[in-house]
Order: structure tokens, then sequence, then C-alpha cells
């Protein structure tokens, strides 16, 4: 831990740095505000100091990869066919290139499953008090990722495993699948066990306290009409706040934007490479995405690159999503159709200030930029994988304590940094910490956590709240999508709140239109998923069985007790609960918007309000069902079958 002098000594020319910045500022406050974003960023990127240049042997020690082992592919740096990449890849590569050689950045990170060597590295990178001694989880971490490297072999095509997959809902077959996930990186396993270690700090145990008694207080106005949560519900709010300090966790990771990672969080728990993970998922997350997060801002640029492994069965939506503040508002987007994706699955993805100006894969960064979010969504659990993803940073101020404590995160200070590159120089001097001790980040994460109470409240009343009038709502009513989350920019939500009796339904129509998916989730008061690879919470637009041919319309009954419909999404044992119906992929040219109706029913009465051709299922049917679900669930943490 280091001496409390250099932590002092440093907070304390960091609050003198932001003193002087202020007066700096000041005087020249109207000249900032009104320097444009692109003119902002050339000139930071030519008067910001660099690090120096490291020594050839550093260089290569920091900037490259670990070698794989005998056989293994790295998806990106030695993938087929990069000498006949566009000139748009090319320019990108040259100018990482010419940016690395004459600064000394942050290392490339490895998408490749995690080895032995990997993970210990990545461990001893983030950990702020790593143990002097392996703990018997570490033991037991190493032994797994040395069995699954052997296990898994070279590329993940050349071990295939066999798991029953629904066909037509009612039988099975075995389908080959990928014995290793892409989201297994040295980065994501060092990051979830630094947030283990962070949630059980006091900050966040007593922060945990304030969240619980501000969420409850939040149902009991948001869910006035129906007697505020019920006891299920109650019985569920230590596990929301608990994945809510998680999520925390995980965010206090991304806040160093000049040290970028790749973190995948709003995650189920999960159990792999030796490690039990805790659940981060808020905020209605969907069952169907996999949620990655890169910390940034706009003094600096980056270089993005992924893989997707197999072209003919790519997610139903993909997205890459600039988000601003605290409240994740999307200042820019690249969607599924505007993403260029080279021949053999590869693509890269720039970063920074400026704007694209007619350059394909180009996000363009604001002042008050925090995080880059991507969204992978798959609708076919069984076949469609995540893609492989690193990020690097390629220009920008050198590291600093600034930096590493959120400065380029904390609102109206983080983007006046931004526009002022004397005030970026001046808090660039101070460095870093050698490392930042657990109850620092906790304090943050706990910070993070407070931040939660309003935020939960606010997305609560997405379900409960008519955005027009600013009335509650009746429960079981769904209104037709809009955009009514500041963050989902690119999808339209229905959504509702759901009051029902163990022998009643609600009767869903959704009519796509324009969409190319959607799902309809389930979600408890506290606006979290429960256990949808064991139970058919969840259902969307591959899994679900249409009412014609052409797939216009869909009809699904929600309910507690299973009524023998195929299209069945069960409340999970909630009689109360939420509901946040997503449409993404939507179609500009689309004639029709998509639409959503619903109606109350008693079991009893159900078969004379479905459509004709409803497809009924048995017993056995249903057990198929979701034995072939759980086991497509499982190939988001191949090779490691969830509990």
């Amino acid at each position: 831990m280091p001496d409390n002098a250099v932590v002092i000594g440093r907070v304390g020319a960091l609050a003198v740095a932001l003193g002087v910045g202020a007066a700096i500022a000041g005087a020249a406050g109207a000249a900032a505000a009104d320097t444009s974003e692109s003119g902002v960023g050339g000139t930071q990127s030519e008067s910001r100091p660099e690090r120096e240049s490291p020594t050839s042997g550093e260089a290569d020690a920091r900037s490259v990869p670990d070698a794989p082992a005998s056989g293994d592919s790295d998806p990106v740096d030695a993938k087929p066919g990069a000498a006949s990449s566009s000139e748009a890849r090319t320019g990108a590569d040259a100018a990482v290139h010419t940016r690395t050689s004459s600064a000394r950045l942050p290392r490339t990170l490895a998408v490749r499953t995690a080895d032995r060597g990997e993970l210990s590295e990545a461990r001893d990178e983030l950990d702020d008090e790593p143990d002097p001694v392996p703990s018997p989880a570490d033991v037991a971490a190493l032994t797994a990722l040395g069995a699954a490297r052997r296990e898994v072999g070279s590329a993940p095509s050349n071990a295939a495993a066999a798991v029953p997959e629904m066909t037509d809902r009612t039988t099975t077959q075995t389908t080959p699948v990928a014995a290793a996930s892409p989201l297994g990186t040295p980065q994501q396993l060092a990051a979830e066990h630094l947030a283990q270690r962070i949630v059980g700090s006091l900050p966040v145990q007593l922060a945990r306290l304030f969240l619980k008694a501000g969420f409850q207080s939040a149902a009991q106005r948001q869910f006035d009409r129906v007697g505020g949560p019920d006891p299920e519900n109650l019985r569920r709010l230590d596990a929301a706040v608990d994945a809510y300090a998680m999520g925390a966790a995980f965010q206090q990771q991304l806040l160093n934007s000049a040290e970028p990672s790749v973190v995948m969080q709003v995650a189920p728990p999960h159990t792999w490479y030796g490690q039990s993970v805790g659940a981060s998922r808020i905020l209605y997350d969907n069952p169907d995405t996999i949620y990655r997060f890169m910390g940034v801002n706009g003094a600096s640029s980056y270089v993005i690159r992924g893989t997707f492994a197999d072209l003919d069965n790519l997610p139903a939506d993909t997205s890459f999503s600039v988000l601003t503040g605290l409240t994740g508002n999307t200042a820019a987007v690249l969607t599924k159709d505007q993403l260029v994706i080279d021949p053999d699955g590869s693509f890269t993805i720039t970063a920074d200030a400026t704007p694209a100006g007619g350059r394909s894969n180009h996000l363009q960064l604001t002042a008050d930029t925090t995080i880059i979010a991507t969204r992978n969504t798959l609708s076919d659990w069984a076949h469609q994988t995540p893609m492989s993803l690193e990020i690097t940073r390629v220009g920008g101020p050198p590291n600093s304590l600034f930096s590493q404590l959120g400065g380029f995160a904390i609102p109206g200070i983080g983007p006046a940094v931004v526009r002022n590159p004397a005030l970026t120089t001046l808090v660039s001097l101070i460095p870093p910490l050698p490392y930042v001790p657990t109850l620092l980040r906790g304090t943050v994460a706990a910070v993070i956590m407070l931040l939660g109470v309003q935020r939960e409240e606010t997305y609560m009343s997405v379900a409960t709240t008519d955005p027009g009038t600013g009335e509650r709502i009746d429960p079981n009513v769904l209104k037709d999508p809009a955009r009514n989350a500041e963050f989902l920019a690119t999808q339209l939500q229905s959504a509702g709140y759901f009051q029902l009796a163990d022998d009643e339904a609600l009767v869903i129509t959704v009519r796509p239109g324009g969409a190319g998916y959607f799902v309809v989730p389930v979600t408890d008061d506290w606006t979290v998923t429960e256990d949808y690879w064991n139970v058919q919470t969840s259902l969307n637009n591959a899994q679900a069985v249409a009412d014609d041919a052409d797939g216009t319309t869909y009809t699904l009954v929600l309910s507690p007790t299973d009524p023998g419909v195929a299209n069945w999404v069960s409340t999970g044992g909630l009689n109360q609960g939420t509901i946040s119906i997503r449409f993404q992929d939507l179609d500009p040219e689309a004639a029709s918007l998509p639409s959503v109706d619903a109606r109350l029913v008693r079991l009893e009465d159900l078969p004379a309000q479905l459509p004709p051709g409803t497809r009924w299922v048995t017993a056995d049917d249903r057990a198929a069902q979701l034995v072939g679900r759980k086991a497509a669930y499982d190939l988001r943490f191949a090779p490691y079958p969830q509990p």
C-alpha cells in the first residue's frame, strides 16, 4: 500500500493544479467555450505531452500481447488477409503505429481465452493489493485455466461440443458449438476478481444500506396503485442491491480512461475459470444482450478492434454507443448496418474528438464523453456468438492521478479539462498512484451506488408512469413502443408492469413492423431479470412461434402458471413485476412501426383468446424446450456449464 505521504502529496498537488487551472480556464472561458470539438481534438493531440518513448525491449514487453500457445491464433494481429485490408483500415493501423512509436501507451488488450500466465499478469495489473501467495481460489482458477486451455486446443472451431437445441420448438437435435467463449479474456477475469474485492469493502457495504432503503422507498411510490412491492419482490430486494453494487464496482474500474479496457457487465451471475462472479445486471437488462463497456475521454484517441467468428451467424444486433456524463445520454452511435467488417470477420473502429469526415467505422468523442458501450444482441443463442473485442489508447495526455481518480468523468470538471489544452497539461503533471487502494476504489463505487437511487426510480417510472401526463398508469397495460430511455437511442421500448393472480395471464400481441428483432422479458419491481437460463422468462422473435408464415404478428402468454402454450413467458414466480419489450434492428425505410397490445384473461378462458393455429406443448415438450434453452445459454461462458 502506498505511503500516506505519497497519497496525500499527490492528491494535494492535483488540488493545487485544479485551482490554478480554474483560474486559467476563467481567463479564457469565452474562447474555450466557443472552440469546436474538432478543433479542440486537433490542438490537443499536438500540445498534450505524451509519455516518454520506451526502449525497444520495454515496448515489446508492454505493447505486444503474450505469444499464443502453439496453434493458437490471434483474432486481430495475426488474422489472414491483413495485407488486403481497406484503405480506412490501413490508415487506422498506420496511425496506431505512428503514435505508439513516439509515446509509451497502454498495452494492447488480448482477446484470446485466458491462460495461466495471462490471468496472473492481468490480475497483477488491476489488483491494488495482490495476494503475497496464491490463495486456494487462485490455485483452483489457474488449474481450471490450464485444463481449459488444453481442452480447447488451438481454434474454437476445432473443438466442438454437442448440445441439444430446439428446432420446431418440440424436437431436439445436436449442434456443434464453439468450445471457448470470446468473453473470457484475461482482463475480464481480472476485473471480475477485483470487483468482488471492491464490493466487500466497507464503503460499499455502508452504501448498500442506503441503496436498499432508497430502492424500497422508490418502489412504494412507483407501485402505489398496487400497494407497493409485494412480499416476493421484497425478498428479491437484497439481490437487486447486490447486483447494483457489483455494477458500481465494474464502473469504478472504467473511470481511468487513460488505461482503457473492455469490461463485460450488466451480466448474470456466472462461474468460470475457478471463480464465481455475482450478478451486475440492472435497469431492464436484456437476457439476449452481451453488454461491454470501455472508459474513454474526449482528450484522447482510441482504436477498437474486434472479430466476428462466424459471418454466417452474426448477432441479431450490434451497436457501439458514445455515452456522456453520469446519465449515459447517447452522443454518437455506430450501428450494425454502418459497421464495415473485413472478409475475415474483423473490424477496426477509431474514436477521437474529430468528425468522421467520410471515414467508415469512426466514433466522434465529445468533451463530456465517458463511456463507449457495446451491445451484441443474440436472438439465436445456439448459433450466434458475441464478437471478440479489444481497445487501445493511441493518443492523448499521459496517465495521471486526475485520470486515475476518474477526473474526466466528473461533470463540469472533466469537460472543462478536455476543452482547455493548458488545463489538460496542468492536471497531467501529477503522476498516478502506484496502485489504487481497495478502500479508495470502494469509496468511489459507493458514490456511484448513491447516485443509483434516483436513477433506479427513473427507470421504475418508465414502467409505472405515463410519460405525457406524469400520472401513474394501471397494471397490465402496454403502450406502443417509444424511445423512453436516454441511452437506448437505437431502440424502441414498450414498458409497463403486471399484477397477476396465479390463474391469470396477460396475452400480449406483438407486431414487429420494421424491427428485425424484439424480445419480451420479465423483470421484477427492481427492473432486474431473474433466472432466464433455466426458466423461460423471456422470448424473442427467433425463439417464439409467429402467428403467420410472414412473421407479422406474434401472440405470447405471460403468466405465473404454465398454460401449455409454446409462446409462454413465465413470470419466474412473480405475481407482480415489470416488462420492457425491446425492438431493435429497426428499418428506417419500413412503412410501419412496431406495435403492442395486451389484455388480461383468466387461464380457463385462454383458448378462446388465442389465434387459430396456436401451438400447444406437453410437459415433455416444455422440458425439452428448457433443456435446449439452458444448453444454448451456456455457450456464453463456454467451456463452463452454468448452475
